[in-house]
C-alpha cells in the first residue's frame, strides 16, 4: 500500500505535464522550419489559465494583413482542424485547455498579424 502511495504522488498533474511538453518542444524544435509561410518560434502553457500558446511568424505572402484578413476564416478552420486531430493535444483538448496562436510578422516583429482563441 504504501508503494502506491509513494508512486501517485510522484506523478505530474496534468498542467505540469503540459508546461513540461511546451517547454521540451520549444527547446528541441523551435524556430521551427518555414512550412506554408509560417515559423513556429516557441511553446508555451500557462498553468492557472489553461492556455497552450504557439508564437508564430508569418513570412512571404502571408506577411500581410489583408491576406490574413481575407483568409481569416480558413486559417481558423485549419487551426481548429490541426487542434481537433493532434494525438499530441488530445488529453489537453479532452481536459478542456484552450489554444491560442499569437502569429507575428516576419518583416515587423512588433505587428501581430493574427491573434485567436480556441
Amino acid at each position: 500500500m504504501l508503494i502506491i502511495v509513494l508512486a501517485s504522488s510522484c506523478q505530474e498533474s496534468l498542467e505540469e505535464k503540459a508546461a513540461r511538453d511546451a517547454a521540451e518542444y520549444t527547446r528541441k524544435y523551435c524556430p521551427t522550419p518555414v512550412i506554408n509561410y509560417t515559423r513556429t518560434d516557441s511553446v508555451s502553457f500557462n498553468k492557472t489559465t489553461h492556455v497552450y500558446t504557439y508564437y508564430c511568424t508569418f513570412s512571404g505572402i502571408m506577411d500581410n494583413k489583408d491576406i490574413i484578413s481575407q483568409h481569416h476564416t480558413e486559417i481558423t478552420q485549419m487551426l481548429a482542424k490541426a487542434i481537433k486531430e493532434s494525438t499530441n493535444l488530445k488529453p489537453y483538448v479532452q481536459a478542456g485547455f484552450k489554444f491560442r496562436y499569437v502569429c507575428r510578422s516576419e518583416k515587423n516583429p512588433k505587428n501581430v498579424l493574427l491573434q485567436i482563441q480556441f
